[in-house]
């Protein structure tokens, strides 16, 4: 993952890459942390790295899902993004087995298998990376001008992919698992959202639901 800057660009052309690269950044991060924990799992507090697991791939899937519900149709109307979605077929395949094995897990503790899930996530690892390194090239600002997008456009990219994501996915899951994989100095600026949001809505009512869970995150849920 290549920086990302710390402030949030006045150029409407760096918009989407930047917001995405920081969405990848927290799934980068998950795998990076999970992988690892299944050499030696944490068998004393399984329900809460399952669940910790399971919010990792539910965020995936949410996002892919928000980006072939909004996004992708717009930058298809000027551009080419079927490799991408044949990308994401790949990577759901993996997502669709990996979250199968947890929740049959989170019913029955006698079939958590930490060496299937370590094989699952390594196999799946060139389809991950290599999709979030290739799709932030495609949506660079010089591929979105070259391909004849206008900054109003780029605008509306943005906000209809802010706006789906918030009206999908579990938002007991997926904003406590983004925010406490946000690192510190993009908090509050990343994604946009109320101070109140922030600190009040987030650590004390969403994050609660699961509190167990975020024990395995690198940041803070507020």
């Amino acid at each position: 993952m290549s920086s990302i800057a710390t402030s949030v660009s006045t150029d409407p052309y760096e918009l989407l890459q930047w917001n995405m690269k920081l969405a990848h950044l927290t799934y980068e991060k998950g795998y990076d942390i999970i992988l690892p924990l299944l050499d030696n799992p944490p068998k004393d507090d399984l329900p809460n790295f399952l669940g910790y697991c399971e919010a990792w791939a539910h965020s995936i899937v949410h996002h892919h899902d928000t980006e072939e519900a909004v996004v992708f149709p717009i930058l298809n109307k000027k551009m080419d993004f079927s490799h991408e979605q044949d990308q994401h077929k790949a990577v759901h395949h993996f997502l669709d087995e990996f979250l199968a094995a947890i929740k049959a897990a989170q019913k029955d503790k006698s079939k958590f298998d930490a060496a299937k899930l370590k094989e699952l996530m390594l196999n799946a690892k060139d389809d991950i990376f290599v999709h979030f390194s290739e799709e932030v090239v495609h949506i660079g600002p010089s591929k979105l001008k070259e391909a004849g997008f206008t900054e109003a456009e780029c605008k509306e990219i943005v906000a209809a992919l802010e706006k789906h994501a918030k009206s999908v996915g579990d938002p007991f899951l997926v904003v406590p698992y983004m925010r406490s994989h946000t690192p510190p100095e993009y908090k509050d600026i990343w994604p946009p959202m109320h101070w109140v949001l922030r600190k009040l809505v987030v650590p004390f009512m969403l994050a609660k639901k699961h509190g167990g869970y975020w024990k395995y995150a690198p940041y803070s849920v507020s």
